[in-house]
């Protein structure tokens, strides 16, 4: 279990406001000020200098500052002091930013500029009542590998031999058609490269990742061919890969497998793949969502972020090593929100109208919380 950093229960939550542009924080000073310790800080060095020496509960950072963006703030305050909740304030939504905060900093909430002075209090608060009440989330390592390293990663010098998926569980579908999931089983043969390029010069050794994790499995929801076999060969065999291509097959395998990662592919049928993210958050705050899409949407991976609290951001066609370092992120994730419970207070969602699809089918989620404590 996570311990909890000890704290006076008479202390004041601290909140750090870092903005360049001082009507800003005079604004933020008013609003804030008779409720929390306030810091402000006008420029990224200057706030991290405040977190190594203050106990910060909340941080909120624009993204727009000279020498250092708010995005790159976040991402040194998760290592610095993970217990600090993330919150990104920005006038522009830019897609750089949006994706940074999702992959790199793992942000809380991203809200926009002009926001709303009581939808900026309710976060504040909300963040941090997290802060205070639940123990910090450590902080992944992952990094972008070129293809050449995660080719050699994923041979790792074996002589390995093309392997077909072994066949899974047969599902039902809500039209009557039968379905049989993709499962790469933990004893299988690893999924060769289709050529394996050659290396003609000594160079030093890049930094491998950890090996993958023992883990309950991952879910792709998709029809690409493609994005399933990147999948299978990032995780060499060492998990369960299931598949599925309707929100239909994703609860009955959820419900039935228990896979505790979800890829879920929004190149089609947008909105109801986003009310099902969302969906899956409230019941299933444990599962670990990576959103892949070939477009990146300002608006669409803002509404990911709060209502879906995805992990990561990938663009398609997938980088075999950006794929392999994000599900290790993500199965490691999910083994340590089963381990500590009380860590997924910190992924609460906004609550949405949208119920879409998944309210004939979410029933069948309320065993999945309690089987995977067994697993």
């Amino acid at each position: 279990m996570i311990e909890m950093q000890e704290r006076s229960p008479s202390a004041r939550p601290r909140l750090l406001f870092v903005d360049d542009e001082q009507r800003v924080l005079n604004s933020m000073r008013i609003m804030f000020r008779r409720e929390f310790d306030l810091f402000l800080a006008s420029h990224g060095a200057q706030a991290l200098d405040i977190v190594k020496d203050k106990d910060i509960d909340v941080i909120v950072a624009d993204h727009r500052m000279p020498q250092m963006t708010g995005v790159e703030v976040l991402t040194k305050v998760r290592k610095l002091s993970p217990r600090t909740v993330r919150i990104l304030l920005t006038g522009y939504a830019d897609l750089d930013a949006v994706e940074g905060s999702i992959n790199d900093g793992e942000v809380f909430r991203f809200l926009t500029k002009p926001c709303p002075p009581k939808q900026l209090r309710d976060t504040v608060e909300l963040a941090a009542k997290l802060a205070r009440s639940t123990p910090a989330i450590p902080p992944s390592e992952d990094r972008e590998l070129s293809d050449q390293e995660a080719l050699e990663i994923i041979l790792e010098g074996d002589t390995v031999s093309e392997a077909p998926a072994s066949r899974g569980p047969t599902v039902e579908t809500s039209d009557g058609r039968e379905f049989t999931s993709t499962t790469v089983l933990p004893d299988a043969p690893r999924i060769a490269a289709k050529s394996r390029p050659a290396v003609n010069a000594p160079r030093a050794a890049a930094p491998r990742p950890k090996k993958l994790p023992n883990g309950l499995g991952v879910l792709v929801f998709s029809s690409d061919e493609e994005m399933i076999e990147t999948v299978q060969r990032a995780v060499r065999a060492r998990v369960p890969v299931y598949r599925a291509t309707n929100v239909v097959q994703v609860v009955k395998i959820l419900t039935e497998q228990r896979p505790g990662v979800l890829i879920t592919d929004i190149s089609s049928e947008k909105r109801t793949i986003q009310s099902m993210t969302a969906r899956l958050k409230q019941h299933l705050p444990e599962l670990v969502t990576i959103v892949v899409s070939p477009h990146r949407d300002v608006l669409d991976m803002v509404w990911l972020i709060n209502h879906g609290q995805i992990f990561r951001f990938l663009r398609k066609p997938l980088s075999p090593g950006r794929c392999a370092v994000s599900l290790q992120a993500a199965l490691q994730h999910h083994r340590m929100l089963l381990a500590n419970p009380e860590l997924v207070k910190r992924h609460e969602v906004e609550e949405t109208q949208d119920a879409g699809v998944m309210d004939s089918v979410i029933s069948k989620l309320r065993s999945v919380r309690r089987l995977w404590a067994h697993a």
